[in-house]
């Protein structure tokens, strides 16, 4: 592949992918509780049936579109969120899609719509982490900066930070011609001519400020800290308690299909074989597993090792994200979708929970007041 073709990541290409995500979340899940709240209503006649697919093919044409006509950057973000809709209304009539029957509520679709909203998120996640700093990308960026310039709406602070970029390209060897441009640019932007706006907060980071201003002021560690231990508390052992009557009924059972189902009290609908058994003893077995991870969290929290036990309950919450809640989505279908949120939210708390308080500390300690 010649350097002229490799790829290049946007400057704003999270962001993007964030709306993209939240935009295809908010639509599986909007449509699941109008349809069910208005006993699924069709959009036709009797020969006719227009599917909420074609909404959604509809709309991810109209994203394409735009994205193929305009520049201007506010049409990026529309076209992410018209996208991530798209796909949704999309995406959450699978079950049509794989049956002969053309059967909606098919147990694997809720899985399968879960699975393609964990990939997208994926990757959001690794475009957000990436850091490209070749030459070319920091260009590329600064073009994109310069976008800003064309709408009337650069500000002073990104004024300053695409000169510290073109310092660092003038400075680089690797590319003469990009260094010469980045020159260029840089005695550009320096000129009096250029009309900068004053500065203003987006709306997203104002929320965000006024977020982290009230998490200052009523949420301290202590407080978090025991927020953290009652989800390992409440997780932990009712995943042992799982354990203790599964152990206990199906060794003194002589059918287990029944027995287990009747212990845990679960919905048979979906268990209709021995593989859907194994499956279901999977997740299971994932649950309990998670849940002593967690326990171990507690007794980590018990010793004052908070990075340990915020380790452990990552993983234990990221294996249930992942693996866990695929298999029961089979099972218990989008009756999960409420746990799974709080499960998802849980980890934002853990990561935030790091970012506030163990900063570069391995081991930091609570004082003894904690």
């Amino acid at each position: 592949m010649g350097i002229g073709s490799r790829l290049i990541i946007g400057a704003r290409a999270s962001r993007h992918l964030a709306l993209m995500v939240a935009a295809f979340a908010t639509s599986v899940v909007a449509t699941r509780l109008y349809l069910e709240m208005t006993g699924y209503p069709q959009i036709g006649n009797d020969t006719f049936h227009f599917a909420h697919a074609l909404w959604g093919g509809l709309l991810q044409l109209i994203a394409a579109l735009l994205l193929l006509t305009f520049v201007n950057r506010w049409i990026v973000s529309l076209s992410a969120i018209f996208a991530g809709v798209g796909i949704g209304l999309f995406v959450d009539e699978v079950g049509k899609f794989i049956t002969q029957r053309n059967d909606y509520f098919f147990p694997l679709a809720a899985p399968i719509i879960y699975v393609v909203f964990l990939l997208t998120l994926l990757v959001y996640i690794i475009v957000r982490r990436l850091s490209t700093t070749d030459p070319r990308s920091e260009m590329a960026h600064i073009f994109q900066g310069l976008e800003e310039l064309l709408e009337s709406d650069l500000s002073a602070s990104e004024r300053d930070d695409m000169l510290l970029r073109l310092r660092k390209l003038t400075a680089q060897t690797e590319r003469p011609d990009l260094a010469a441009l980045a020159g260029y640019i840089e005695t550009f932007l320096k000129s009096k001519e250029i009309a900068l706006v004053p500065e203003r907060r987006s709306f997203g980071n104002r929320t965000l400020d006024q977020f982290r201003a009230l998490e200052n002021r009523f949420i301290s560690q202590t407080l978090a800290h025991r927020v953290l231990v009652a989800i390992y508390l409440l997780n932990g052992f009712s995943a042992l308690l799982m354990l203790v009557v599964l152990v206990g009924g199906v060794s003194a059972s002589q059918n287990v299909l029944t027995e287990l189902l009747a212990l845990l009290v679960i919905d048979e609908s979906n268990i209709t074989n021995a593989t859907s058994l194994t499956w279901y003893l999977v997740m299971i077995g994932l649950n309990i597993l998670t849940g002593l991870l967690l326990l171990a969290g507690l007794i980590a929290f018990a010793l004052k090792r908070d990075r340990m036990a915020i380790n452990l309950g990552a993983i234990a919450l990221i294996i249930t994200l992942t693996f866990t809640n695929t298999l029961s989505f089979y099972f218990h279908q989008f009756a999960i979708l409420l746990s799974s949120v709080g499960l998802f939210i849980a980890l934002l708390a853990l990561q935030r929970y790091r970012d506030r308080f163990l900063r570069g500390d391995q081991s930091k300690p609570r004082s003894p007041s904690d």
